[in-house]
Formats: structure tokens, C-alpha cells, sequence
């Protein structure tokens, strides 16, 4: 469960669904987009493919006027490519709130299983003697 503040509303998002990912295609798009070619962006265009698409992701508990009047304008497309990503890595239980804060202090991120394992192996391999 994440949960999303806007204009001082908190609005809690249990699950991903479905349709959020089979709706993501648009903003992948995008995303893509930007990073092959930033010269051909249709700001607004592409916006309203991301903000329609997070609406969706947090289950249409907003419209896209409102996310557009209330959102932090710095930390709207960054956010979005957050929630991108988690639902790419079908990582969504980590998330916890957005807007996100835009401290310079970020989190350590926890290890993930294959580097975990990896680590152990190094370990052993480094206690290993011939």
C-alpha cells in the first residue's frame, strides 16, 4: 500500500491492478521517447500520457486536473518514472508515498535476492584458501 497527497487530501492506494500495467504501454512510450530523441518532445502530449497513466495506477481516485493544479511540478515526471519502474520490476510494495521528497539524502536501496546471493558467494569465496 502507497499512499498519495494532494492538496491536502491523502489518497490510499491498497493495490496496483491490472489495468494499470496493461496501460502502460503509452507512457513507456514516452519515456523511451524523451531519452532517444529530447528534441521531439510534445510536452503536453506526453504529460497527459504519463498523468493519465499515473491516475490509472492509483486507481482513478483523482482526475488529471487535479494531479495537474496540486502535484509538485518538480517531482511530477520523476515520480511518475518511479512508478514506472516499479510496476516494470513488479516491485510495487516498496513504494510509500509520493509526491517523493527531493532530499539529496536518498535511502540505500535493500538488496535484491540476486545480490544477496551473489554477495554470499563472494564472501565464501573470499574465506577460500588452496
Amino acid at each position: 500500500m502507497f499512499k498519495v497527497e494532494l492538496n491536502g487530501k491523502i489518497y490510499k492506494v491498497e493495490k496496483v491492478t491490472a489495468k494499470a500495467l496493461r496501460d502502460i504501454g503509452a507512457a513507456q512510450a514516452v519515456f523511451k521517447r524523451w531519452q532517444d530523441n529530447p528534441d521531439a518532445a510534445d510536452m503536453k502530449k506526453d504529460m497527459d500520457a504519463l498523468v493519465n497513466w499515473f491516475c490509472t495506477f492509483c486507481g482513478n481516485q483523482f482526475t488529471a486536473d487535479e494531479y495537474y493544479d496540486h502535484y509538485p511540478a518538480d517531482r511530477a515526471i520523476t515520480d511518475i518514472g518511479l512508478a514506472l519502474a516499479a510496476v516494470n520490476a513488479q516491485v510495487t510494495h516498496v513504494l510509500e508515498s509520493f509526491p517523493t521528497s527531493g532530499d539529496s539524502k536518498k535511502k540505500v536501496p535493500s538488496p535484491t535476492l540476486f545480490g544477496r546471493f551473489t554477495g554470499r558467494i563472494w564472501k565464501r569465496a573470499g574465506r577460500r584458501t588452496k
